[in-house]
């Protein structure tokens, strides 16, 4: 199993969509400038997180995207199981089969079963929501120190 760059951007745009403190959509192309995501691509990326109902779209002048759902209940784990698959960090872990055909599990399937345990608890920790305020409170920091190194 290996996150892809969809799931690594999607999570970026959703806290960039969660961090729009007008509430009114935000279009695809502002997400995609402010987290330098190449737009093409995350219009692909929010077309699968729209067809999981996790945003929903507005077209016309004052269109965008928003979420359909609160952030507090989108998960890091959402997001790159729609994207990516399921978490699962070999073929026979969580039940399923040997890549060797006629092979029984072997005691290695454990460990995949554990990777795989311990990945979904957390991704499954972080919620968007919870990101989102993490970043907001990064850029507060930011801010505050740029203007005090402008004072001085």
């Amino acid at each position: 199993m290996r996150l892809t760059q969809k799931s690594k951007y999607a999570a970026r745009a959703l806290v960039e969509l969660a961090l729009n403190e007008c509430g009114s959509p935000l279009g695809v192309a502002e997400i995609a400038r402010r987290q330098r995501i190449p737009e093409r691509f995350l219009e692909q990326i929010f077309g699968d997180l729209r067809r999981a109902n996790i945003i929903e779209s507005r077209r016309g002048a004052h269109g965008g995207y928003r979420f359909a759902m609160p952030t507090e209940e989108i998960t890091v784990l959402d997001v790159v199981e729609i994207l990516d698959g399921e978490v699962r960090p070999a073929r026979c872990s969580a039940g399923g089969t040997c890549y060797i055909a006629d092979a029984p599990l072997c005691v290695t399937s454990e460990v995949w079963d554990e990777a795989r345990v311990a990945l979904e608890s957390v991704f499954g920790r972080y919620t968007i929501a919870d990101l989102a305020e993490n970043e907001r409170h990064n850029r507060e920091d930011r801010a505050a120190r740029e203007t005090a190194s402008l004072s001085r």
